[in-house]
């Protein structure tokens, strides 16, 4: 993706869901997450949000997709009320926890 189109996709993001309640919030997108992968899930956060006021069935299948694009690409997002702020970062693998695990076990 052109850093155009990367932009485009979180201005849009901003428009949408940071207004209202959100009005406020700022978005943190950390370093080690590509810009491509942000766009990505910021768009399938964009797109999950609006399938909410679709069916039922159809929202929970929207969502399931979303989280799995998310999972395979490594991103999580997270929403800090206190704070005030929507974080983008990497997720952990489960080889990742089990590394971290085993040197805090056997150092």
């Amino acid at each position: 993706m052109k850093k155009e189109e990367i932009e485009k996709v979180i201005q849009a993001w901003q428009n949408h869901l940071l207004v209202g309640h959100m009005e406020g919030y700022h978005l943190e997108i950390a370093d080690d997450v590509p810009p491509e992968f942000a766009a990505i899930a910021l768009f399938l956060d964009s797109k999950t949000v609006r399938a909410s006021g679709e069916g039922e069935g159809f929202y929970d299948g929207y969502r399931q997709a979303a989280v799995d694009v998310l999972n395979l690409i490594g991103v999580e997002i997270s929403q800090d009320d206190q704070l005030r702020v929507i974080s983008l970062f990497k997720k952990e693998s489960g080889d990742d926890k089990q590394e971290e695990l085993m040197r805090h076990i056997w150092g």
